[in-house]
């Protein structure tokens, strides 16, 4: 499955479904749920931010730390 064009933001995305993230996919934007239903991330699928992946990561690290 692909998640975004972006490579790096690909590969994170990916990483992320392996370590028991729910991917689904949206007309325009695919979403990351979190384990155990924390949050939600929207992931870029062609991503116009040079920024973008730094945002997601940064959202991610939001979430985990509202355990």
């Amino acid at each position: 499955m692909k998640f975004s064009s972006d490579k790096d933001i690909h590969l994170f995305a990916k990483h992320l479904v392996r370590h028991g993230w729910v991917f689904k996919q949206g007309k325009k934007h695919g979403k990351l749920f979190a384990p155990r239903s924390r949050g939600m991330v929207v992931v870029p699928s062609t991503p116009s931010k040079r920024r973008a992946l730094q945002e997601m990561m940064a959202t991610v690290s939001r979430i985990e730390r509202q355990d």
